[in-house]
């Protein structure tokens, strides 16, 4: 079985972490066809090789994910997904989508758009506005003691 050079290994690793799928990685340092065999057995051995383990450790932060904290392993997830979002929008032509495939590009966008908005994970300003002025009318309405 072929293994990754240190050389590879570090381009695997940011191929991945960029947000493409691992068969497209594992494909890309490969001239020639694959058997779909010999697909599986490099995407599962690939990313666990100790170059591979190493490179993701040092680019996430230096520390390995089952001792980062809370916060860490939530970040870089977040990274990882929201790479994976520019991925499907990279490697996609609008044009060319429908259904199922246009739904999971426009949700890849929109996520993004508001991440680089600033509002993800908020409510649109609309929302807040009326959740504060319910907020307020409860607490002008309550009766006082």
């Amino acid at each position: 079985m072929r293994t990754l050079t240190k050389q590879e290994a570090e381009q695997f690793a940011l191929i991945v972490l960029s947000g493409a799928p691992v068969p497209e990685a594992v494909r890309y340092f490969w001239s020639g066809d694959l058997t779909d065999e010999e697909l599986l057995t490099y995407e599962q051995a690939w990313p666990m090789q100790p170059e591979v383990l190493a490179v993701m450790e040092r680019m996430t932060g230096g520390t390995a994910w089952h001792t980062m904290s809370d916060e860490q392993r939530l970040d870089v997830s977040l990274t990882k997904h929201y790479n994976e979002l520019a991925y499907v929008l990279w490697t996609t032509n609008y044009a060319e989508l429908a259904g199922a495939e246009k739904v999971r590009a426009d949700t890849a966008r929109t996520a993004i758009e508001a991440k680089l908005a600033g509002m993800a994970g908020r409510e649109s300003p609309l929302a807040t506005f009326y959740t504060e002025l319910l907020a307020k009318v409860a607490t002008e309405a309550a009766p006082v003691a």
